[in-house]
């Protein structure tokens, strides 16, 4: 098989389950974390409360770009969408006119966020190699539609806006306006991954470090406020009007 079939191939794969592989690099974190060595962490117990604390605000981070992304993006672009790429318009402006793929960016953050708050430097390069070559086949795919898609539009718009990393200076407003129902309908999902992973891998490597079970009233409040979000924001988008759009 060429390279580029096989890129195309396994793009396609990537991006159509790509809300369920990075399930396996927490299984993969959930190992690293049972099995770190926490001996000597009492000597620096203010350098492993800071660099948590600095883990939890590139998430919240990562998420406001992806809420500010979402928000004001057209419709039918920057979805949810497994099977099929979709893209009615092309969108340039806002994110977009700083880098080509900001959703992924800002993922990257998120998750470099949450591996950072385990405290692990050898996982977090991991994570980082991992999330490029995943990510890179799927940027690849999606690329490759938006060609066949737009054309010469795309091709000389992507010359000017890298591909990752944001471009400030590059920046130009998007005219369209913010909706916080898009935000909500479309990124629940997300924040409700995020903080039961962060819920899962807290308590285990709590246990890891006492070497016991450590569960505590928080983990249950916090476990159930969870639930309680995911119910309340399924019915919300599934059984009632409020989230959709005039």
């Amino acid at each position: 098989m060429a390279l580029k079939e096989s890129l195309e191939k396994n793009g396609a794969f990537l991006f159509r389950y790509r809300g369920q592989l990075p399930l396996l690099f927490i299984l993969f974190a959930i190992v690293i974390v049972i099995i770190d060595d926490y001996s000597k962490l009492h000597l620096h117990p203010n350098v492993f409360i800071g660099v948590q604390c600095l883990g939890i605000f590139i998430v919240l981070l990562g998420h406001m770009i992806r809420f500010s992304i979402v928000g004001s993006s057209f419709a039918h672009t920057s979805g949810r969408n497994r099977h099929e790429q979709v893209a009615h318009q092309l969108n340039t402006k806002g994110w977009y006119s700083m880098v080509r793929h900001p959703l992924y960016f800002a993922n990257f953050l998120i998750w470099f966020g949450i591996t950072l708050y385990l405290f692990n430097p050898w996982l977090l390069l991991v994570m980082c190699l991992c999330y490029w070559l995943y990510y890179e086949r799927i940027m690849y795919i999606e690329e490759s539609f938006l060609i066949k898609q737009f054309g010469d539009e795309y091709l000389t718009w992507s010359r000017k806006v890298p591909a990752f990393f944001p471009s400030v200076r590059k920046y130009k407003s998007a005219k369209n306006s913010f909706s916080w129902k898009a935000v909500f309908r479309n990124e629940y999902p997300s924040v409700l991954s995020t903080l039961s992973s962060l819920l899962l891998l807290t308590i285990i490597q709590r246990i890891a470090i006492h070497r016991q079970i450590d569960l505590t009233w928080i983990d249950l409040f916090f476990a159930i406020g969870i639930l309680c979000l995911g119910v309340i924001s399924r019915l919300l988008k599934h059984r009632t009007r409020l989230l959709k759009e005039l």
